[in-house]
């Protein structure tokens, strides 16, 4: 399968694009010198001929909603049918039923980029599109360091999936695991899923 990782420099593109390569696949990594991820023209171009994107970004000026926006534009002019969009974990929902970034406890530092990722997703629901894209969101908090265990589990939800002692974490290389698998099975089309231990 040819797959094409927009964002492939950083820690979770580059650990995706690991684990694909790993797997067999053939594996373009795009970054801001290959292509501008806002900009649908340049994603046709350069993603014209793959099977699947996996998309990873982050920036100021609204990066992440503005890509997703572009996407929805350029895939399906390019002939890509799949695209999984690596979200954060801020747009979950807490068990109060408000999400994570809109508590008044979460990291400053974080915020913007929280915000932008969960109007991206929202982007994509509102969409009336046949392209088959999966959010996923990592736990809120414990996205940790690591390679793959192979027992994460995932599922299409708006909560984070707990262990029993109530806590959310995953490590990167389980994270990229679920990226993948979701990319090979063909699950979790036009829906959001977490993955966690």
């Amino acid at each position: 399968m040819r797959i094409a990782v927009v964002g492939a420099a950083g820690n979770l593109g580059s650990a995706v694009a690991g684990e694909a390569a790993a797997r067999g696949h053939e594996v373009t990594a795009l970054g801001r010198a290959e292509v501008e991820a806002t900009d649908a023209a340049s994603l046709k171009e350069a993603l014209t001929g793959h099977d699947a994107v996996v998309v990873a970004v982050k920036g100021p000026e609204r990066t992440v909603p503005r890509t997703a926006a572009a996407l929805l534009e350029a895939l399906p002019a390019a002939g890509v049918a799949r695209l999984v969009f690596l979200g954060g974990g801020g747009s979950l929902l807490a068990p109060s039923g408000q999400r994570f970034v809109d508590s008044p406890a979460f990291p400053p530092q974080y915020l913007e980029t929280a915000l932008d990722q969960a109007a991206a997703l929202e982007i994509l629901r509102a969409a009336r599109t046949d392209l088959h894209w999966s959010y996923v969101s990592p736990p809120p908090v414990h996205l940790v360091p690591g390679g793959k265990t192979g027992t994460y589990r995932a599922q299409a939800r708006d909560t984070p999936l707990t262990d029993a002692a109530g806590e959310s974490r995953v490590s990167t290389g389980d994270y990229a695991a679920a990226v993948l698998d979701a990319i090979e099975q063909g699950s979790f089309r036009q829906q959001r899923f977490t993955v966690a231990y």
